[in-house]
């Protein structure tokens, strides 16, 4: 039987109790690791989502925590680290989206969206990175949104391009900072996705604006991730894969 080429790996998908997350976790889990699901906390999704990544016949438990709060990500890789032995695999996945004109958003929900994208990311890969250098290997993704490395007005959606954008930054610094040490540090960024929240009209009107004619779905991202995250990958870092299907090019 052919190894599984995640085999021994432990990875830790944040925002994997449901929607891209879910599907990002069972991906890896397909490839034979042992995969953390995360939540907030506790739910009956996140219980499900644990119970679908071991009929994958790996390992998996739920972890809990508001990664907008840097004690409780750093009690959160801890755990993981504790109870698996190893952190190989951190997928930033979390991040919140709120479409709201500037003059018309709150300092809280400006804060809210710095906090969900770009804060978790520096917390997640800051308490994560101790052991994937002391291993001398590690995989971090991430999650971006396409266009976000482009300087232009997001009408709308201002706070949450600002995190994004810098969430870019983020990625090529600390790819920069580890690269010579067995860590890559890299980055995908979906573009416009099928959301069921989405009246007909508002889904047609995204349709027509992307080039191949239809949204992306969680799966679409699924080759990008297990690519960056596989050993033949291990020269690549600091990259930003678009998977938006032509959208903003």
């Amino acid at each position: 039987m052919k190894t599984k080429s995640l085999q021994g790996r432990v990875a830790l998908v944040t925002g994997s109790s449901r929607g891209l997350g879910r599907h990002l976790a069972l991906a890896l889990a397909g490839q034979g690791a042992d995969v953390f699901i995360h939540g907030r906390r506790n739910s009956p999704a996140g219980e499900q989502a644990v119970a679908e990544v071991r009929a994958k016949g790996v390992r998996s438990r739920l972890v809990t925590g508001d990664v907008r709060q840097w004690h409780q990500v750093r009690e959160l890789m801890s755990t993981v680290v504790a109870e698996y032995g190893r952190l190989d695999i951190l997928i930033n996945n979390v991040g919140d989206f709120l479409f709201k004109p500037l003059l018309r958003l709150t300092v809280e929900e400006w804060r809210d969206m710095i906090d969900s994208n770009l804060h978790s990311a520096f917390y997640g890969c800051k308490a994560a990175l101790p052991t994937m250098l002391q291993q001398g290997w590690g995989r971090i993704i991430n999650v971006g949104v396409a266009n976000a490395d482009r300087i232009h007005a997001y009408a709308g959606a201002a706070a949450y391009a600002i995190a994004k954008s810098g969430v870019q930054i983020l990625t090529r610094s600390l790819a920069v900072e580890v690269a010579a040490q067995g860590v890559t540090v890299n980055m995908v960024s979906p573009g416009l996705m099928d959301d069921s929240s989405l009246n007909d009209e508002a889904r047609e009107r995204q349709i027509h604006a992307v080039p191949m004619q239809r949204l992306g779905v969680a799966t679409d991202l699924v080759g990008a991730v297990l690519f960056l995250v596989s050993e033949e990958a291990e020269y690549i870092t600091g990259a930003n894969i678009t998977v938006s299907g032509g959208w903003g090019l």
